[in-house]
């Protein structure tokens, strides 16, 4: 290995550490459809991912949850981070949703770090019909995050 890849394997698993030490890590990311189930199968063909859930399933509103793997138990299994395909209203532009979903340890001191880092506080902490605690926060630039706390 030659030096500059060393430093960058140094570098990499330093940060990956840190994020490890703060208990802070990207739970999901949400993509954003008018349909939900099309956009699924979507990325379930063209990326072979599969289903392992549906958070949500109204009517009016679907949460469906796809990770990497060829069958169901292989994508609840993996240990990459899942597509969440949620419902966007026809009329909602693109952004109306957030796209990044943190775990965080704590609410509260994620929240409070949020704001005294320029972002701003959206929605307050709610709880979830699972138990999920959670809030919707903004960066500096606007863009929408969810924050998410699992039940203990």
């Amino acid at each position: 290995m030659n030096f500059s890849k060393a430093v960058a394997v140094c570098i990499l698993a330093a940060t990956m550490a840190l994020a490890q030490e703060s208990g802070i890590r990207v739970r999901s990311v949400r993509v954003l459809a008018t349909d939900p189930e099309a956009i699924a199968k979507f990325y379930e063909k063209a990326f072979g991912m599969s289903e392992t859930g549906r958070p949500a399933d109204t009517a009016t509103f679907k949460e469906i949850v796809l990770n990497s793997g060829s069958t169901a138990d292989k994508a609840k299994m993996a240990t990459t981070t899942p597509i969440v395909i949620a419902t966007r209203p026809k009329d909602a532009p693109a952004g109306a949703m957030a796209s990044l979903i943190m775990g965080v340890p704590d609410l509260d001191s994620a929240i409070a770090s949020v704001k005294a880092n320029g972002g701003t506080l959206m929605r307050p902490p709610s709880k979830s019909a699972q138990g999920l605690s959670y809030a919707f926060v903004k960066d500096p630039d606007g863009n929408q995050i969810e924050l998410l706390v699992a039940p203990k």
